[in-house]
């Protein structure tokens, strides 16, 4: 069956037009796509997760004077929950690396006192933060803030030290200040878990509209005095006595050589001072660490 030329000719006018019409809302889709990815940028990030790595510093009894040093390390991870440009909802978790000893102590009645404990410290805590300035990573001029952080949390602790032999004894389960003892003491049972509230001070500074560097120094006030096993005073030899003792024999014998470790040749006797349970343990860390935003919400451009 033959064609005619005009018929011919419209099929052909129609077959172009299709393809035109075709290509053309391929074309403007795949505008409109790149268009929106490109103003995304401009948008503010819904959330982020980091990792922080730095130094751990512990306050407390068995350094009194609040001495940064000795240096020990810390690691945290996070998710952050943006609420706006200027307020963030945050998850962390941590490890915290703590220790002390009299022996690094110049003052001769703390380093005679002989004492030492380290601790490991595992923490879990929701924190509020507030930039100073608006954040945005996707918009020039919004890039870096300075920013402060309060909230609550909890840790996770067992004090140890090491025996004259090398061995590593955890401290909690000999009850070093009497706290197994049928004797009178002034030391408190303790347990693994305490509160903590932390309080940071940060800066953050954008590298790409998903990746900022930031640097932070998180001080923590605790519930506990105990982050080293010292608080109160001395509960004598007599409260080791395994008649007295609430464990045992060996136990007991334990706790007793590690709850008074004089250089000086001089055993504390019963209620002399080993702590200051006036005050609780404190810690802080200062790290440095990035982290990746993802996500978009539909907020207004920043200017």
């Amino acid at each position: 069956m033959m064609i005619r030329p005009k018929l011919y000719k419209l099929l052909i006018n129609r077959m172009f037009n299709n393809i035109f019409r075709l290509l053309l809302t391929v074309y403007g889709g795949c505008l409109m796509t790149v268009m929106a990815q490109g103003q995304s940028a401009n948008y503010q990030p819904e959330a982020e997760v980091g990792l922080g790595l730095g130094t751990a510093h512990y306050f407390g009894d068995l350094n009194p004077t609040g001495s940064l040093t000795p240096v020990h390390y810390s690691a945290e991870a996070f998710y952050q929950r943006y609420l706006g440009s200027y307020i963030g909802l945050r998850l962390s978790a941590s490890y915290v690396h703590l220790a002390a000893s009299d022996k690094d102590n110049k003052d001769a009645a703390y380093h005679n006192r002989g004492l030492d404990f380290t601790n490991n410290v595992l923490e879990l805590s929701l924190t509020g933060s507030f930039n100073f300035f608006k954040y945005a990573p996707g918009v020039s001029g919004h890039r870096f803030t300075p920013y402060v952080g309060l909230g609550i949390g909890g840790i996770y602790t067992n004090p140890y030290t090491l025996t004259d032999q090398g061995e590593k004894v955890y401290l909690r389960k000999l009850g070093t200040e009497g706290q197994l003892s049928r004797t009178a003491h002034d030391g408190e049972k303790y347990g693994p878990l305490a509160i903590i509230f932390p309080l940071s001070v940060g800066v953050r500074q954008a590298i790409s509209s998903k990746l900022n560097i930031f640097a932070e120094a998180t001080y923590r006030f605790t519930t506990s005095d105990y982050l080293d096993d010292v608080s109160s005073t001395y509960a004598g030899a007599a409260a080791f006595d395994p008649a007295n003792f609430k464990g045992s024999a060996s136990q007991a014998a334990e706790a007793l050589a590690l709850q008074d470790r004089n250089l000086d040749g001089k055993a504390r006797q019963a209620g002399w001072q080993r702590g200051n349970s006036l005050a609780k343990d404190r810690y802080m860390t200062v790290q440095v660490g990035l982290s990746f935003n993802f996500g978009s919400c539909n907020c207004p451009m920043v200017y």
